[in-house]
């Protein structure tokens, strides 16, 4: 029995002999893959309109801000071929617990972080994990950005906790001592189920993982330092360290930056550009794609 299935936006054939299934692959898509490559049941994909990709995250200021790199990556026109959604935007997204964030790098956050939201959503997932590092300290607050000073209370008082926790572990160090950056690690995932391969183009055929195979991990990161001796924070813009954090290059810190000023150079920023290129490569759009 052979089953052709059409989704919306999506065609994917299931239960054919694998010859029949390579050949029904090839006459879909026009694609030299031969086998079905282990697949045991969505063997071929082809799309017909968009991908849907789910930021694991329901903070609308975080979606924004990667909606508007995206933007400008595309010349400023709107992509229709790539919707991004926050988990507010999907069903029983409050019934999904946290993840624990125990990796010891933003890269393997980010990769956690991705899989345990592709698996409760059954969607493509993009997660980032972010922080500070700071030289003079080996690294630190790192993976541990967030929760640097072990405070409770709101976010304005936990970040100011942290804030004054680094500024007293860094005591009178020279400003050229205090050399830090912002890192942000970004993955990007599929499902962990049979018919993951569907959220893309079938010449990029992508074998089920079964925890959810990485499409992609980048990291991007903006260099400064950690105000010094005699400065103080300044900026009202942004959250966390920014009031502390100075970019020599624009005289300012993180926290006196507009909002398109700093998707220009954040870290962020240049994360989410690179995810925007691999996604437009693997569907075929970018240089290298096919």
């Amino acid at each position: 029995m052979i089953w052709v299935e059409v989704r919306s936006w999506v065609i994917y054939v299931k239960q054919a002999t694998p010859p029949l299934r390579s050949g029904l692959v090839k006459a879909l898509n026009g694609c030299n893959h031969s086998g079905d490559g282990g697949w045991a049941h969505a063997v071929g994909v082809y799309t017909l309109s968009s991908m849907r990709i789910l930021l694991a995250t329901s903070n609308p200021h975080k979606l924004d801000e990667i909606l508007a790199i995206w933007g400008g990556q595309s010349c400023g026109e709107r992509d229709d071929s790539v919707e991004l959604v926050g988990l507010d935007a999907i069903a029983d997204a409050g019934g999904i617990p946290e993840p624990v964030e125990d990796q010891p790098t933003f890269e393997g956050n980010a990769v956690l972080k991705a899989r345990h939201y592709a698996k409760a959503s059954g969607m493509m997932t993009l997660a980032d994990d972010s922080g500070l590092e700071v030289d003079a300290l080996g690294g630190q607050p790192g993976v541990r950005s967030a929760r640097y000073a072990d405070a409770t209370g709101s976010r304005a008082e936990v970040d100011q906790a942290n804030n004054d926790l680094l500024l007293r572990n860094l005591g009178d160090l020279p400003a050229e001592q205090r050399s830090a950056r912002f890192v942000c690690a970004m993955a990007w995932v599929t499902p962990p189920d049979a018919d993951a391969g569907r959220w893309l183009p079938l010449k990029h055929v992508v074998k089920p993982d079964p925890l959810g195979r990485v499409m992609a991990v980048v990291r991007g990161a903006i260099e400064g330092r950690i105000i010094g001796p005699g400065e103080s924070p300044r900026g009202t813009h942004g959250f966390g360290y920014d009031p502390l954090f100075f970019v020599p290059r624009l005289g300012k810190t993180t926290a006196q930056l507009s909002a398109q000023e700093k998707n220009a150079i954040s870290h962020r920023g240049e994360a989410a550009g690179m995810i925007w290129a691999e996604i437009q490569r693997l569907v075929g759009r970018g240089q290298g794609g096919g």
